[in-house]
């Protein structure tokens, strides 16, 4: 069978499926199969029999519990990282449709359900707060940020000094002509502070990026620009989830690696 029939094979079977994602936590006997999956007994040993007939489930001798083979964990893991994507994609689809999420690196796409429980901060009549002010209060009180900006504003300039005073350990990648209009917007004094900090490190790139965000010891704020380079300043993702914060923080580096320090 040849891949794209074994995924038809898979995904065609709500039972199968659902077998694999539960045996992906481990083995287990037939009767918790049943109250887990709310399903018939006969109807269990079907599946689990087509998919031991592909090497994906196996029955252990000693206890009788079903677990997946090497093959099936391996398939389990694939299934569960499309599952999540899929449902980042779909809880999100406002915020995708609308930015420019080619900028962002298809290695890390591949991952977008790291995102999954997420929430989407929308400026509306109906928000007390908007992802702006959402934003300055989530970095406040930080004990380290890593930011990635195509864009500069002077409230989030004055934060980051804020913080960077306050020994909070701050790295930030900007493009070259973000970071010039940086130094338009501070004091010269405050540069010449900002250089003598240890805990404040700027890196700049040759190139935009064109996304925009922000990941702390506890929280992720995730921006995006619109197709024709403008920043949105009215759509934010934030997350207070590891793996999101995680997938921004691999992110941050992959940016950093090709950028240069200049603070």
């Amino acid at each position: 069978m040849n891949a794209e029939n074994l995924l038809k094979f898979i995904i065609s079977s709500d039972l199968r499926r659902k077998l694999i994602l539960s045996l992906g936590n481990g083995p287990k006997l037939l009767k918790d199969l049943q109250v887990e999956l709310k399903s018939t007994p006969s109807s269990i040993l079907h599946a689990l029999k087509s998919l031991e007939s592909k090497n994906i489930v196996y029955q252990k001798e000693d206890t009788k519990e079903y677990g997946l083979t090497n093959v099936g964990y391996l398939m389990y893991i694939q299934l569960r990282n499309i599952i999540d994507s899929f449902d980042s994609i779909v809880k999100f689809e406002s915020f995708w449709i609308t930015h420019d999420v080619k900028s962002v690196p298809e290695e890390f796409l591949k991952t977008i359900g790291d995102l999954k429980n997420s929430k989407l901060i929308i400026a509306s009549p109906d928000e007390l707060k908007s992802p702006h002010e959402v934003y300055l209060e989530l970095i406040r009180n930080a004990k380290w940020v890593r930011a990635i900006s195509s864009v500069v504003f002077e409230e989030y300039s004055k934060a980051f000094l804020e913080l960077a005073f306050k020994k909070a350990d701050i790295e930030a990648v900007l493009p070259e002509k973000t970071f010039e209009m940086l130094l338009k917007m501070l004091d010269p004094k405050e540069v010449e502070a900002l250089k003598e900090l240890p805990n404040m490190r700027i890196y700049t790139l040759d190139w935009n990026p064109r996304v925009s965000f922000t990941v702390t010891d506890s929280v992720l704020s995730f921006g995006l620009l619109f197709p024709d380079g403008r920043y949105d300043m009215t759509m934010d993702l934030v997350s207070y989830d590891p793996k999101a914060r995680k997938w921004a923080l691999d992110l941050f580096h992959y940016y950093k690696r090709f950028a240069k320090r200049v603070i």
